[in-house]
């Protein structure tokens, strides 16, 4: 599979267990709660570990030192100016970290390279893979394009209607009827 960035560790921006950030460029489409993987440190018997991390939140940057350059590059404001030279830009994208292959929870690091997960890392990332008692729940949809992932999502039954069961919250715009749709779906499957 294809990289499409790499880490970035900076004084300001560290990676560390919980987070880390990565460029990437400036056309890929990515979405927030996309799963991403990234090459980690190899684990006690020389193996290569992998670690997970969702989208949490995508930034643009260009060289532009301020929003005022920004301006004046616009003829001083000037919404139908054309520039003669494009800013060199990327995307900067923050992720939480939700998992790694081996249990190692040390930050990636600098310059590691950053790929889209694919189905099967992404239903490890999400804990999907070990579902005990499964009840269909839905579909989550990852990435655009030729990369495009759509997977299903279980409950574990015992913890909705089971000896360890609670209660189900489910959310939504009023009068759509979708929350009653999915109620619906839910006894369904059950």
């Amino acid at each position: 599979m294809e990289a499409i960035g790499k880490i970035i560790a900076t004084e300001k921006q560290p990676s560390t267990i919980e987070e880390f950030t990565f460029w990437t460029r400036k056309d890929l489409k990515l979405k927030p709660f996309d799963v991403v993987v990234v090459e980690h440190v190899k684990d006690v018997n020389g193996e290569p570990t992998k670690t997970f991390g969702v989208i949490e939140e995508i930034s643009h940057m260009t060289d532009s030192p301020s929003a005022l350059a920004g301006y004046i590059s616009s003829d001083f404001g000037q919404v139908e100016s054309t520039s003669y030279t494009e800013r060199i830009g990327m995307n900067y994208v923050k992720c939480k970290v939700v998992g790694n292959t081996k249990n190692i929870y040390i930050p990636v690091q600098e310059g590691k390279k950053v790929y889209l997960a694919e189905r099967d890392e992404i239903m490890e990332a999400l804990g999907l893979n070990n579902v005990k008692h499964k009840l269909p729940a839905g579909y989550i949809e990852m990435y655009e394009g030729v990369n495009k992932q759509t997977l299903p999502v279980f409950f574990n039954s015992h913890f909705l209607i089971g000896p360890e069961g609670a209660h189900l919250n489910i959310s939504g715009i009023s009068g759509l009827a979708s929350k009653t749709s999915y109620a619906m779906f839910l006894m369904k499957a059950i």
